[in-house]
């Protein structure tokens, strides 16, 4: 009976009596409000609901819990930002007390350490969590702790990759502006990572857990966003871009409505090559994008100088609209193809420093990093080199503990150092690099020489020059091209490929006025035999600045070339003296015995300006407005001056000038230039136009620089028009 008495006791015992049950109930429903109010951006009423939760129940362990993971989700890792971190830490650890093995609990606890930067607590309680999730089997949780356990192998690679060691005799990078700046372009630091050794093989292993980790997170949800983003990051950097865009397909098909998965699909097929495809994607990211976040990403300040980029800023918002339109298309690099790949690479940058460089932590977006501004306006550098964490001051300037990161864009380029704190991804400039980046900016805002659909961009050469149309109303622009028809189809197996050439004139704008594409057939193993010359001849009205565009393109290789320069639509006038451009040629040969229009020559244009010591400069130009007299005789005076503006080798001035006079029948004028005048005497007869041609002689011309300075004296009219044009001369062969 005793027995029966003591089993009817536990039993009762173990039952939670009315009251108690009626509390948790009221507890609970607190934990819902709360929740609810969270979830609506009202964190401080939503800690009042869970404090009158624990008023109901103390023993709650969810209450605990979601306050704990409250105050871990508004705490940052701020070092100094320490109040919220002690709040959550004691909420989290009364739930573990109440409910030890919970894995969401240890979940939570374990984020607050990643935040306190624990990194070895951290871990090991992730582990812990991962176990007792696996025997519950719960998939979302298991991705969330898989993508953290990533995430802190990703942290332990990212403090391991590209190290080097600090040469013994070099000490660490400089740090000052008076180190590295001459005066304003920040010093090529290829000198001191030639004697840095790297660290082969350095946090592979943590690599390959990364990887493991994130796609263990994406095998229990394929729709988690942290560890799909974090993974392709680290494809992207492995140049993985099939696994790649699978992902990004999938991560932008799972969330239509969210704009960073076509941000990210943007980014990987422009680094695939696909541009037409890339922008498509683009498009519909900025579509999608919160206006002030669309505005920052289609920027164009950072790229810019500094005074430039003031006045920019200082537009209204469709101003900025309109100037952004012109000037991507002013900037496209490759008029022949259908994508702006400047644009595009403009955009991918971006993207790249949103998902790579992004600090939430401390707040700040990729595009706003220091690392994330830089990779903007350069891009991925040539070189990168880490160096280890110090334990002083004196071994290490940008701070104790601090890791070293060195940016190199090749002994022509900017270098920058980076400062990282162990257990971040971010970094900053370390010493005065804010100000040598800013140094730099000045002397080049931006560069684009890394588009991966055209792998080489080859120099085109061409020469502009204008003459009076078929009527003063209009002009004829001549444009000559040099195509590289060799180098843009070397080291080709085939026998044959398209090769396409473009002719386009934008107007201020940007906007085609003229748009001229033919396609060829190129036979590859000729092409060092085949005509590289290409000439065009324009007649158009008087406008003002017009951009010339004159490119190439191998369908095969993606090789390209491009020349560009620019020109103003002047008409030449009717009743005043006038002259047209210098065109310098190879060879001028008159076609007929009389010659009165273009036509009636064969010039052999020189795109280049460029002739190589003993070769005959040949230059052709055409007279309009000179008053005839009353013979109908037009009598003119000719200055025609050659000027030495720089030469390549040190041989005396005075001598080179004094040999060229005696060779060519010059006179010398001052102390850089020779000159020959001489008179002419043409009959008009109803001509709008003389035409005149002159060839010097081939010597032994000094590599150098030299300008043709050209100046016309109308007797009858007491006017006189000038022209100029420089060439250069280099070694023979």
């Amino acid at each position: 009976m005793k027995r029966i008495s003591l089993m009817l006791l536990s039993a009762v015992l173990l039952v939670p009596p009315g009251p108690a049950r009626a509390q948790e109930g009221v507890a609970r429903r607190h934990v819902e409000r709360g929740l609810a109010l969270a979830s609506a951006g009202d964190t401080a009423l939503a800690f009042v609901e869970l404090d009158r939760a624990l008023d109901a129940d103390p023993n709650l362990a969810d209450a605990h819990y979601q306050i704990g993971r409250l105050y871990t989700h508004r705490a940052s890792s701020v070092e100094t930002d320490f109040r919220d971190r002690l709040k959550a830490e004691d909420a989290l650890l009364k739930a573990l007390e109440l409910s030890p093995n919970d894995p969401l609990y240890l979940l939570e606890l374990a984020r607050l350490r990643l935040k306190q930067h624990m990194m070895v607590d951290a871990g090991r309680l992730f582990r812990r969590a991962l176990s007792e999730a696996e025997a519950l089997g719960d998939p979302q949780v298991l991705a969330e702790i898989r993508f953290n356990l990533g995430y802190i192998k990703e942290l332990e690679y990212q403090g391991l990759r590209d190290r080097h060691l600090t040469p013994f005799f070099r000490g660490p990078p400089p740090s000052r502006a008076d180190e590295v700046l001459d005066p304003n372009i920040a010093r090529d630091l290829s000198g001191y990572l030639d004697n840095a050794p790297e660290v082969k093989g350095s946090g592979l292993m943590a690599k390959d857990a990364m990887f493991e980790h994130y796609r263990a997170a994406l095998k229990y949800d394929a729709g988690h966003v942290g560890a799909t983003t974090r993974l392709l990051g680290a494809l992207l950097d492995e140049y993985r871009l099939s696994e790649y865009l699978a992902l990004a397909r999938r991560l932008s098909a799972a969330y239509p409505e969210r704009p960073r998965p076509y941000l990210y699909l943007g980014l990987g097929l422009h680094a695939a090559g696909r541009e037409v495809d890339a922008a498509a994607a683009f498009d519909q990211a900025l579509a999608r994008l919160p206006e002030a976040e669309r505005a920052a990403i289609e920027n164009l300040a950072p790229v810019m100088r500094s005074d430039a980029a003031e006045q920019y800023l200082s537009l209204g918002e469709e101003e900025r609209a309109d100037f952004a339109s012109k000037y991507w298309r002013l900037t496209d690099p490759l008029l022949l193809t259908e994508a702006n790949e400047r644009r595009l690479e403009h955009l991918s940058r971006v993207a790249y420093a949103d998902l790579r460089y992004s600090a939430p932590a401390v707040g700040l977006r990729g595009w706003e990093t220091d690392q994330g501004i830089i990779y903007i306006r350069y891009g991925p550098p040539a070189e990168i080199a880490a160096f280890g964490t110090e334990t002083t001051f004196q071994s290490n300037p940008y701070g104790a503990g601090r890791r070293s990161i060195i940016w190199s864009y090749g002994r022509e380029g900017p270098v920058f150092v980076f400062r990282q704190m162990p257990g971040y991804l971010h970094a900053r400039f370390a010493g005065d690099y804010e100000f040598i980046a800013e140094s730099y900016r000045h002397v080049q805002p931006a560069a684009y020489t890394n588009i991966p659909s055209i792998p080489e961009l080859l120099p085109l050469p061409v020469q502009i020059a204008r003459f009076r149309g078929n009527t003063p109303d209009e002009i004829a622009v001549e444009i000559h091209a040099d195509l590289p028809l060799e180098s843009l189809s070397r080291e080709l197996d085939l026998e044959k490929g398209e090769f396409e050439t473009g002719l386009f004139l934008l107007n201020r704008d940007g906007e085609a006025v003229v748009r001229r594409v033919e396609t060829d057939t190129l036979r590859y193993g000729e092409a060092g035999e085949q005509d590289e010359r290409k000439s065009w001849r324009i007649l158009m009205p008087s406008g003002g600045p017009i951009v010339c565009a004159v490119e190439a393109r191998d369908a095969v290789s993606w090789r390209a070339a491009a020349g560009r320069d620019t020109f103003t639509a002047a008409l030449f006038p009717s009743d005043s003296l006038s002259i047209s451009d210098i065109l310098v040629a190879d060879a001028v040969r008159p076609l007929v015995e009389d010659p009165r229009k273009r036509s009636d020559y064969n010039v052999m244009a020189n795109a280049a300006l460029e002739f190589r010591s003993g070769e005959s400069i040949d230059i052709y130009y055409e007279l309009y407005g000179l008053q005839p007299d009353a013979e109908g005789f037009a009598q003119y005076d000719v200055s025609l001056q050659l000027r030495v503006k720089k030469l390549r080798r040190a041989e005396g001035l005075g001598a080179v000038l004094g040999l060229l006079a005696d060779a060519w029948g010059f006179s010398m004028v001052g102390d850089d230039r020779l000159e020959l005048q001489f008179s002419r005497q043409v009959r008009l007869d109803g001509r709008d136009r003389i035409t005149e041609y002159l060839s010097l002689d081939p010597q032994e011309v000094p590599e150098g620089e030299y300008e043709i300075r050209l100046r016309i004296w109308d007797r009858q009219g007491q006017s006189l028009a000038a022209r100029a044009r420089s060439f250069d001369v280099t070694e023979p062969e």
